[in-house]
């Protein structure tokens, strides 16, 4: 089977994702009861399977022969292009009344992003990537980093609640780092928008955590399509030979921007949490 050109497949993911974001247009007015998956910082909507659920059947029926990995649905399906599929990233936000929040569609072969799309329902904003190309509504994206990292925003969610639970000092410790860095650190709680954020010039870099694919395969392509970074790293007990977007720790940046603050705080936490023989669940 042919894989159709990056340019088919990303219209009809943008098409995916119009036809799906009025759902949670709605749900986030009215508002949606929430349960918890692995913790009460890892939610889950009706909504989010509802979505899921719409997205694959209109990829499925207008698009190739395809597999899907989900965030509510896991592996699915079999063909060699796989969508890989976020139907609420910052499903906390969702729940929680703030508009921080997106929908994330990527194509992809052996594992490597060939469309993106990254839809925010509420805002409008719809960003778009190919290999060689991204777009924020039609205009094209073309960043460029703010240079040192004192002249630097870094986008980052570690650590997290469980990080801090577990690994206690050393994990504020890399919190710490970080905001004496960098001139400014924000905690979206999105990971597709902190990733867009690097190829639209709002962020210059982003430090991801225990990401899954589905999290950041649409923005890893929007910051490489932009002259950026994707440095992607896995654990040492990981007995696998993984794509990037399936590794899950990475540090993005774009072009001119100083990402070394950010890699010496995910070193470090990458040899801790080998050297106390961590093994990461595998997300699907």
């Amino acid at each position: 089977m042919s894989v159709p050109a990056p340019q088919i497949l990303l219209e009809l993911a943008a098409s995916a994702a119009a036809a799906a974001a009025p759902m949670a247009q709605r749900a986030f007015r009215e508002g949606v009861h929430a349960s918890t998956k692995t913790s009460r910082h890892d939610l889950v909507t009706a909504v989010d399977r509802q979505i899921e659920e719409s997205l694959v059947a209109f990829l499925g029926e207008r698009g190739p022969r395809a597999s899907f990995l989900g965030e509510e649905g896991g592996r699915r399906g079999e063909g060699e292009l796989c969508w890989v599929i976020d139907p609420i990233d910052g499903t906390s936000n969702f729940v929680h009344g703030i508009p921080t929040f997106a929908i994330s569609i990527a194509a992809c072969l052996n594992g490597v992003p060939l469309a993106g799309v990254i839809h925010a329902p509420v805002t409008g904003e719809v960003f778009t990537a190919v290999p060689d190309a991204a777009w924020l509504g039609g205009v094209r994206l073309l960043p460029s980093g703010r240079g040192a990292a004192a002249q630097c925003s870094l986008a980052t969610d570690h650590p997290g609640g469980e990080a801090v639970r577990a690994e206690g000092a050393p994990a504020l410790a890399d919190l710490g780092s970080l905001i004496t860095s960098y001139a400014t650190v924000r905690r979206p709680v999105c990971a597709s928008l902190s990733l867009a954020g690097v190829a639209a010039g709002s962020n210059d870099v982003v430090l991801g955590v225990d990401v899954k694919p589905w999290d950041v395969a649409a923005g890893a392509l929007l910051v490489t399509a932009t002259g950026g970074s994707y440095d992607a790293h896995s654990y040492a007990s990981s007995t696998e030979a993984e794509a990037p977007i399936h590794r899950p720790n990475y540090v993005a940046s774009a072009a001119h921007a100083d990402p070394e603050p950010a890699l010496m705080s995910l070193r470090g936490l990458l040899a801790r949490r080998d050297a106390a023989g961590y093994v990461r669940p595998r997300p699907y």
